[in-house]
């Protein structure tokens, strides 16, 4: 999904066709650091938010 999202908010896309300005906005420039524990960030999250 991922990868696919970045296809379609590249600067150089391999078709010309436009990008819908919502699926720009998904564009962050943000990337997500490789040693995330996600698990660990969702656990977390879970339990803040459930108390």
């Amino acid at each position: 999904m991922e990868s696919y999202l970045q296809s379609l908010t590249s600067e150089s896309p391999k078709d010309n066709f436009d990008i819908s300005p919502f699926v720009k906005s998904m564009a962050t420039g943000k990337d997500v650091p490789t040693e995330l524990n996600y698990k660990k960030e969702f656990l977390e999250y879970l339990l803040k938010n459930h108390k």
